[in-house]
């Protein structure tokens, strides 16, 4: 037999049954396999291994930009003499701070040709009547560093009146990331999981390379725009299939393990840092793993549970059963009737306002369109932003403890590792909604502790702050995973595109807070993030449980918080009555 007449005999053989039934039939085998096996852990390492990355990238500004050990001014005329540097300096910018951006307006031409001792006689004198002005170093030097070669603040001079210019690279960042949740959201939801995935590979691998090789600081700046947009491509898309494709057994767990992953980047890329601390070389070292994406790319599938519900059930099967679908749709004949005759009747003209509903205002119609999704989406920012906030505001202020900048960071990787554990225990005893809420309260009485620590016990301060880290941490991985919970397939990326935009709101302002407000009083940042987790804490209560009922697909079947638990009390009664029922049966 050939193989088109093979094809034809396939094509023939195959069995009519309904779309309800063929669903119900991939949807139980997407169960099956999701329980565990081989579909399982594929799917787990090809979506937990890129976001190593992100730890990678989005800490490394504090490597990469980081102020240069020492800075001074050196003035040209004075680089033709015999005199060592701390000479130079001694006469150039004595007494002056912030130490290399300003000299002393001297005849520099003059004073090259006198030795040292006369030179520092003559501006001691000079000094003692004042009778000197302070200028700008530029006027007749440039900037010089002890370890330019470590930082990208000294290839591109970004210090005294530039030195805003440096905050630049992380605020990049932060606005590429807020771009990417949006768009790499939705694009999520309307052309696939994978697709989207794809998509932020190619970003991140393009932006690595801008960063690595930029010669112009505005080039490296829409570099890291792209690698913040990136990130959000390669984590939303993946973290959104574990959760939609893993049976609930393995979903908690897996889900506190994707995040935990972006901490174990952080401790790499310490290490990185330490080995290889060029800037350059350390941004192609991390450049290099990106390279891997393609691998992903081509070996992971679509997500089944959304082709099931874009109703693409022939790739669904091919993915679940390994094979190509022997079934075929049936079409009703009602439904082919009511379809003609629709077909014959004149189509009213859609308002304007309907067809940006129906199209590209399609998601955002779904999002806020009912008040049921409404509540729990405007929630969901509120806790996403003061998530990310406390995050950020505890990272700022830790970073005063006397250590170096490569055991900081491995630090603060170690200290988030740990913190994801909390939640797996948790959740193996109690639901979303209780570990969620013990986890803000937990962080919010940690960082208002601060206020009762003397200011001059700084030890127990940091501890504080660290603790609130450690609990901010932990509750920012369950606060994902029941965020992606809380919404049905159609729209569960947008959601959580969305909720990712206002948690970068917090990161964007966490830096201002700690600035700002922290020049008013120290304990002020801290003290405001310990009040809006607290808050978080009691707005979390109205929300769902979500552990006790199955993913919706529709939003016609998210849950609202009273139903579930009038569930809760069904079941409950429900098993008494069963219970009573044995004990009755026993008695006969």
């Amino acid at each position: 037999m050939t193989a088109k007449s093979k094809t034809d005999c396939d094509e023939k053989t195959r069995e009519t049954i309904s779309e309800k039934t063929l669903k119900d039939i991939l949807s139980e085998q997407l169960e099956r396999v999701g329980s565990g096996g081989l579909f399982v852990w594929s799917l787990f390492f090809l979506c937990v291994t890129p976001n190593i990355l992100n730890g990678f990238h989005v800490a490394s500004y504090t490597l990469l930009g980081h102020l240069p050990d020492d800075q001074w001014c050196a003035v040209a005329d004075l680089q033709s003499t015999n005199w060592t540097v701390e000479q130079q300096r001694n006469i150039s910018q004595k007494n002056l701070t912030p130490a290399g951006c300003t000299i002393w307006n001297y005849d520099y031409a003059k004073l090259s040709t006198l030795s040292y001792e006369d030179a520092l006689n003559y501006t001691s004198n000079n000094a003692a009547l004042s009778l000197t002005a302070e200028i700008r170093c530029t006027s007749h030097g440039v900037y010089a560093y002890s370890d330019a070669e470590t930082t990208f603040v000294a290839e591109w001079d970004l210090v005294c009146d530039r030195a805003i210019q440096r905050t630049s690279a992380q605020v990049s960042l932060s606005l590429g990331k807020l771009f990417g949740s949006f768009s790499f959201g939705v694009l999520a939801d309307k052309f696939g999981r994978k697709a989207s995935f794809t998509l932020g590979a190619a970003f991140f691998i393009v932006a690595s390379l801008l960063c690595t090789f930029s010669p112009w600081y505005e080039l490296f700046l829409a570099g890291r725009f792209g690698l913040g947009a990136a990130s959000s491509g390669l984590f939303y898309p993946a973290f959104t299939m574990i959760v939609e494709n893993i049976c609930l057994r393995h979903r908690s767990w897996m889900s506190i393990a994707f995040s935990a992953s972006y901490p174990i980047g952080m401790i790499l890329l310490a290490v990185a840092a330490y080995l290889v601390p060029q800037w350059r070389y350390l941004q192609l070292t991390l450049t290099v793993p990106a390279l891997l994406l393609i691998l992903n790319c081509c070996l992971m599938n679509e997500s089944p549970r959304w082709l099931i519900t874009k109703k693409r059930y022939d790739q669904a099967y091919k993915i679940l059963f390994k094979q190509k679908c022997h079934y075929e749709v049936k079409k009703e004949s009602i439904e082919a009737i009511t379809d003609k005759e629709a077909e014959a009747l004149p189509k009213p003209e859609l308002s304007l306002w309907t067809k940006l509903k129906e199209g590209p205002l399609k998601q955002f119609n779904e999002l806020f369109g009912t008040w049921k999704v409404r509540r729990l989406i405007f929630t969901s920012y509120f806790m996403f932003c003061v998530t990310s906030l406390s995050y950020y505001v505890t990272a700022l202020n830790a970073a005063n403890l006397s250590v170096s900048r490569y055991l900081y960071v491995a630090i603060t990787g170690m200290v988030d590792l740990p913190s994801y554990l909390v939640p797996v225990i948790m959740l193996r005893y109690t639901g979303r909604r209780p570990t969620t809420v013990s986890l803000f309260i937990l962080t919010g009485v940690a960082l208002l502790m601060v206020l009762a620590v003397p200011t001059d016990q700084t030890a127990w301060i940091i501890s504080f702050a660290m603790l609130g880290r450690f609990g901010i941490s932990a509750t920012y991985s369950i606060v994902t995973l029941y965020t992606a919970e809380l919404y049905p397939t159609e729209i569960r990326n947008s959601a959580l595109g969305t909720c990712s935009t206002w948690a970068h709101v917090g990161s964007i302002s966490a830096p201002y807070v700690v600035d700002v407000l922290g020049m008013i009083g120290w304990y002020i940042p801290t003290t405001i993030c310990g009040c809006c987790v607290i808050v978080a804490g009691l707005l979390t209560l109205t929300l769902p449980e979500t552990s006790t009922h199955k993913l919706p697909d529709r939003i016609e079947e998210v849950p609202s918080e009273s139903e579930t638990d009038s569930d809760a009390e069904d079941s409950t009664t429900s098993n008494i009555a069963k219970v009573k029922e044995i004990e009755s049966n026993k008695n006969i």
